[in-house]
């Protein structure tokens, strides 16, 4: 006598095994469904983290760029005014990207140091006393390490973006 003899029998076995591999199949499904939304959330924030890095990535290209048509030219007030700008659109956005706060507090730091060395307006004579012209170079030499510092501030803050956007 075999177990097969019996058409209930193997109706139950029949039903019984299928009914175990759809089981095992549903629950392979509900896995990789799992593992797939979990991918797809991650990817999501990846790409909001690197949405919110586009605005002070911009900001900070224009900050390098406009730094870079001063350099090694002594600058006054009224060539600070861009920078100015700059460093306050920067400093508008430090609360809403907090993966890179402390670059960009840097970067604003510089740019007040930067902006504070801006020599006095020449005067009306045409000669210039030599004391009066070392004083001159001796602030043109404390404003070109000052942006320095901010030229370097705004590569580490780039730096740090790109990694950012790399992760």
């Amino acid at each position: 006598m075999s177990i097969f003899s019996d058409p209930s029998e193997t109706t139950v076995i029949v039903t019984a095994a299928s009914s175990l591999v759809t089981g095992s199949l549903g629950t392979l499904t509900l896995a990789n469904h799992k593992k797939v939304l979990a991918w797809a959330k991650e990817v999501r924030h990846k790409d909001e983290d690197i949405a919110e890095l586009a605005g002070p990535a911009e900001t900070l290209e224009t900050l390098y760029t406009e730094q870079c048509r001063l350099a090694r030219t002594p600058s006054y007030a009224a060539d600070f005014a861009e920078i100015t700008r700059l460093a306050n659109t920067i400093s508008g956005r430090i609360e809403h990207t907090q993966c890179i706060r402390a670059e960009l507090e840097r970067v604003i730091e510089c740019a007040d140091s930067y902006t504070n060395t801006a020599l006095p307006e020449p005067p009306a004579t045409t000669r210039i006393t030599y004391p009066e012209a070392r004083l001159l170079l001796a602030q043109a030499m404390r404003q070109e390490a000052a942006r320095v510092a901010l030229e370097r501030a705004i590569n580490a803050a780039n730096q740090k973006i790109a990694t950012l956007r790399r992760i």
